[in-house]
């Protein structure tokens, strides 16, 4: 049900993914600062402005220098209720607080890769094409996937594969590209892909394709582990009644955050077996509903929108 308007008139932009359902959870009518913590091109800030009230802000936060400045000039016409800052979610707190901001109505959180930068070659997320093994979202920072491709040992780089990419042919393929390294560096995607197709072959070959760059992507920017920052300090940031919505993409991250959603709104931890609570402890959350996909509708429109799914949690 889309009790809120979104009017979105230029297709050159990313199309956020579950924009009116993501926009009807944070209630940005009731709402005095939301948090966009994966700006992108501005998609969900935008629709949130324009359902806030009279005098509501969002704060827009996003590694991409680039997608910052996109969003500064895509949203100039809110002028000071919109704020685009550039920085890594992780710090969400510190970013916030140096800005004098301690308390959130709203934060959302997709936690997908954009289409610009999926698109952009130069960017090395994917392989399609071509391009120099980066994989930073962040292009400021050191670390790249050719650092972590070329200088982890074969052990390591079977368990990245495993773990972030969940891709049942990691050791043969780890082993397969510490031999390929041995004949020279492996500088871009295409070479990686190489040596993934020469490895798995079969029909399944481009769901492996898409799971070893997943885990390399995911290592490379540390995904999980600022993820795992993210969620504690939402709480901490969040104002009672305030919610925070997020927008997963695989498995890994939906079971963080449901792992972290549960632990936190159950209101005793204590063993089945005590007769009384002893722990006194109060759920921190409310769980709003359960998991949403996009519509049948959205995803033949938006093919980035059909392994997402949302989940909701309010501050009690």
């Amino acid at each position: 049900m889309n009790n809120h308007s979104y009017n979105e008139p230029d297709a050159s932009y990313h199309i956020p993914v579950l924009v009116d359902e993501v926009v009807n959870a944070l209630r940005p009518n009731t709402a005095s600062l939301v948090a966009d913590v994966t700006l992108g091109d501005g998609g969900y800030s935008l629709a949130i402005l324009q359902n806030m009230q009279p005098g509501g802000r969002v704060v827009g936060l996003d590694l991409d220098r680039e997608a910052v400045e996109r969003a500064r000039q895509r949203l100039a016409s809110f002028g000071d209720r919109f704020l685009p800052l550039q920085g890594n979610f992780r710090e969400i707190k510190q970013i916030l607080v140096s800005k004098g901001l301690e308390r959130l109505d709203g934060l959302v959180a997709d936690l997908g890769v954009s289409r610009r930068q999926i698109s952009d070659p130069a960017k090395g997320f994917m392989f399609t094409g071509n391009g120099p093994l980066l994989m930073k979202m962040d292009m400021d920072q050191s670390l790249s996937a050719e650092q972590v491709i070329n200088e982890y040992d074969e052990n390591t780089l079977a368990d990245i594969i495993w773990k972030y990419g969940e891709e049942r042919h990691s050791r043969r393929i780890a082993a397969a590209l510490v031999r390929q390294r041995q004949k020279g560096r492996i500088r871009d995607t295409e070479t990686l892909a190489q040596v993934v197709r020469q490895t798995v072959r079969g029909p399944h070959v481009v769901k492996s394709l898409a799971r070893v760059f997943q885990a390399f992507r995911i290592m490379t920017n540390s995904e999980i582990d600022n993820l795992r920052a993210l969620l504690p300090q939402t709480l901490e940031l969040l104002a009672p009644k305030g919610r925070a919505v997020f927008v997963s993409y695989h498995s890994l991250e939906d079971r963080e955050i449901k792992l972290f959603m549960s632990a936190h709104s159950r209101p005793c931890i204590c063993p089945p077996d005590l007769p009384v609570c002893v722990c006194h402890r109060r759920a921190d959350i409310r769980i709003i509903g359960r998991s949403v996909a996009a519509s049948a509708e959205e995803q033949a429109l938006n093919k980035s929108s059909r392994s997402a799914r949302m989940r909701v949690m309010e501050k009690v």
